[in-house]
């Protein structure tokens, strides 16, 4: 089973218009779609014939709405419903001649409800899999969680940035992966190049990660193993409707490749096709799209 935790799901509301800063703006297009980073590793390894449950918090009637439509897609979740009379946020994204997203900050979480999370994940064995993705509210949270599993022995994956990626680094997941901008942003380097990158990944492995995934956008990935092997792979060619979930398609691409084959290059190629498929489609791509633009990837190896 791979266990997604998403703390602070959201309702997508995902647009198309050329948006014109301050008049009234008319949508070409609308859709709504279950959101948050956990969340949509979880669909995506749905798509890709995975066992998957989204866990994580919900709360009022945008939250309920988050659950019917994992429902609705089949998506098994636990979304636990937060107490008071806050919502689940709203995110909405704009797709226009630039792609412009305003994300909603949700609600507060507090210490009983870590409790709840941590209760939910007690069945969790070593053969699972645990992703933990998205900004952390609350940095304590994603440690606490990190400290619990690493008594399971179960493979655990960080998804994040900043100071919740930094002190997370001491319980030594199994995999993060931080694109390239946040990656030298945690080292304070801007405009980061992909030889720096790799520099830059050995440091968080000196720090406690395993193996580092670093997406680069259109310039495809690379992945630093324990072993200190380097694999690069490219990105694929076509044209680029939708950024939102490419990340966590890559995320969910590259489990499913290394639960199928063991092999952390054909783990790469498939994780990069899927982000890629997200990138090409209106929402998150399919598994049919993924195996297809598999063939396209070429991954290089070296070892350092």
């Amino acid at each position: 089973m791979i266990y997604t935790i998403t703390t602070n799901p959201s309702l997508d509301y995902t647009v198309e218009t050329e948006l014109i800063p301050g008049q009234i703006n008319r949508t070409d297009s609308e859709a709504i779609y279950p959101g948050g980073k956990g969340i949509n590793v979880s669909l995506s390894l749905q798509r890709f014939g995975q066992e998957t449950r989204a866990l994580g918090f919900a709360a009022g009637r945008i939250g309920q709405t988050i659950r019917d439509l994992l429902d609705d897609l089949g998506c098994p979740h636990t979304l636990l419903e937060l107490a008071g009379s806050g919502q689940s946020r709203i995110n909405v994204k704009i797709r226009g001649p630039v792609e412009t997203a305003v994300n909603g900050r949700g609600p507060a979480l507090g210490p009983g409800d870590l409790e709840r999370l941590l209760e939910l994940l007690r069945d969790v064995k070593r053969e699972d899999t645990v992703v933990i993705s998205g900004w952390a509210q609350n940095v304590t949270f994603y440690v606490s969680i990190f400290r619990q599993l690493a008594g399971t022995g179960c493979m655990t994956v960080l998804d994040c940035s900043g100071e919740a990626l930094w002190q997370c680094l001491a319980c030594r997941p199994f995999l993060v992966k931080p694109n390239l901008t946040e990656l030298g942003a945690l080292f304070g380097v801007e405009d980061l190049e992909y030889t720096e990158g790799v520099e830059l990944a050995q440091q968080l492995q000196r720090e406690g990660a395993r193996n580092v995934l670093v997406s680069m956008g259109g310039s495809g990935a690379f992945l630093l193993t324990e072993g200190r092997e380097l694999y690069f792979a490219n990105a694929c060619c076509g044209r680029t409707v939708n950024t939102v979930g490419a990340g966590d398609s890559l995320v969910a691409g590259f489990l499913t490749g290394f639960m199928q084959s063991g092999d952390f290059g054909r783990a790469l190629q498939m994780g990069v096709a899927a982000g890629c498929a997200t990138a090409f489609s209106d929402w998150l791509g399919s598994g049919e799209l993924t195996m297809e633009l598999m063939e396209q990837i070429r991954v290089e190896k070296s070892v350092l």
